[in-house]
């Protein structure tokens, strides 16, 4: 096995929580480069997962193949992490808006409400008045007789 081979025994998990399966680049860049990433694309509403099997093969590499293997994988959480970050500003976002609909839709049964109430106290205050009316008429026709 030569010093750029890594054995895989078990494949990562995403952050969706699936198994990512072991894929290889063919580009002039990275031939041959293996990778594990999220089955799902990114626009697809993957999560975007990315971590390479393969170190790229540069002096650096030779000398210390582990940095940049943790780094680029601390990279790719932090892109992920902001990733997620933006999907619950969007969350939040909707969210709002769907509260601001039902507080609109409140606000409007309320002053409804307020315009019934307004008319009953109204009804009530008439009925008051003609049952006074009533009771005055009876004391006037009583005292005449």
């Amino acid at each position: 096995m030569s010093e750029n081979s890594v054995s895989i025994a078990v494949s990562d998990l995403c952050y969706c929580s699936e198994f990512c399966p072991l894929r290889t680049l063919r580009t002039p860049s990275n031939p041959g480069r293996r990778f594990f990433g999220c089955k799902v694309p990114k626009e697809n509403g993957g999560c975007g997962y990315f971590r390479w099997i393969d170190p790229k093969p540069s002096i650096f590499m030779h000398q210390y193949p582990e940095v940049e293997s943790s780094l680029m994988i601390k990279c790719k959480g932090g892109e992920n992490s902001c990733d997620r970050l933006k999907q619950k500003l969007k969350d939040v976002e909707q969210e709002r808006d769907t509260l601001c609909e039902k507080l609109k839709d409140s606000e409007e049964k309320l002053i409804s409400l307020r315009q019934k109430l307004k008319k009953v106290k109204f009804k009530r205050e008439c009925a008051k008045l003609k049952l006074n009316r009533l009771v005055l008429l009876l004391l006037i026709v009583l005292t005449v007789k």
